[in-house]
């Protein structure tokens, strides 16, 4: 089953998407995937309607949610309901048979990469990510995949996806029946292909300004004033 368990919608908290997820479920449908989760950033983007709309496309949508762990990210997929974490020993408690967790992106640049803390919490990780973010040239995910070699773990590909031309540059093959216990156990037993080309340097210059804009204009948007005139809504600290 083509699988996409990583992906960004308008109904961020945090990133200023353009998409919907019912446009992304209907552009997964496009692209022929099976499984997606939309994993925006603490909080689950997940009810009964998008279930049912992604169903009638073809689509297994899996309940997901980027949490920030220790300003690190985390993907954690199908968690217990208003369940989130702030430290790893909390995350531990999530752990079970029907709850998956991934490292997204491990070892990137930048601070909400686990980097160190991926092997210092070695246990708590179902599987590594490798994200679609790569060229030929710059790949990090390198390290994440010398660490599956050297500690076993299966390796899942997603795209991370903020704009929807991202989707399909990366992406699983699982291969599994198509239900939650099915995947995560295939998942699990490492029955998981990635599918991926690396971007071409003037396609990857163009998500790296796309995602700084996007990121500029969350920024902006936390900085305007309320209509109050004589008081401004705090500015809550940059998760991402």
């Amino acid at each position: 089953m083509k699988a996409d368990l990583h992906l960004h919608t308008a109904e961020d908290p945090l990133d200023r998407v353009r998409h919907t997820a019912k446009e992304l479920i209907s552009k997964a449908a496009d692209e022929n995937f099976d499984v997606i989760s939309i994993t925006n950033h603490h909080q689950m983007t997940f009810n009964h309607d998008l279930r049912s709309y992604a169903q009638d496309r073809g689509i297994l949508l899996i309940p997901g949610v980027e949490m920030t762990i220790q300003r690190r990210h985390v993907l954690v997929l199908n968690p217990p309901p208003h369940r989130m974490c702030s430290d790893f020993l909390s995350l531990s408690k999530l752990r079970r048979p029907e709850t998956l967790i991934i490292a997204p992106h491990p070892y990137f640049p930048g601070t909400y990469s686990l980097n160190g803390y991926l092997l210092k919490h070695q246990n708590l990780f179902d599987a590594l990510e490798f994200c679609h973010f790569y060229s030929s040239m710059i790949n990090f995910n390198q390290k994440a995949l010398e660490v599956c070699q050297s500690f076993g773990y299966p390796l899942v590909g997603n795209s991370d996806a903020h704009f929807l031309s991202q989707m399909g540059t990366t992406y699983s093959l699982i291969y599994a029946e198509k239900n939650l216990d099915s995947i995560f156990a295939a998942i699990r037993g490492n029955r998981v292909e990635v599918v991926t080309r690396p971007l071409r340097p003037l396609e990857m210059g163009s998500i790296a300004n796309r995602f700084l804009r996007m990121k500029l204009r969350g920024k902006m948007s936390k900085r305007r004033p309320s209509q109050h005139p004589r008081f401004r809504k705090p500015i809550p600290p940059s998760l991402s």
